[in-house]
């Protein structure tokens, strides 16, 4: 993945399919779309730091645990998926 970041830093778009990278991975990534079994986007955007964008994003739905520390944010986030109805525009301000 490393050859991949310089890649992507050169100023090139790069494209992964991944599944509950760990988080060393994760964090190497700019930005997510992340869908949901349907098709339904859950996530469109930017990380942020320390993946703190999509933290924040999922931790503002109702019903939404905050994230354990030194937790993987990918596991975090498909367990959010699972647990919670996190597609509902209305759960999650944009």
């Amino acid at each position: 993945m490393d050859g991949v970041r310089k890649v992507a830093n050169s100023g090139r778009t790069i494209v992964c399919t991944i599944h509950q990278p760990s988080t060393e991975i994760f964090t190497l990534f700019d930005r997510l779309l992340l869908l949901k079994a349907g098709g339904q986007t859950v996530f469109n955007g930017d990380l942020g730091p320390e993946c703190s964008n999509l933290i924040e994003y999922f931790e503002s739905a109702p019903g939404v645990a905050k994230i354990p520390p030194c937790y993987n944010p990918s596991t975090w986030m498909l367990e959010c998926i699972v647990r919670c109805d996190v597609v509902d525009p209305n759960a999650l301000r944009g």
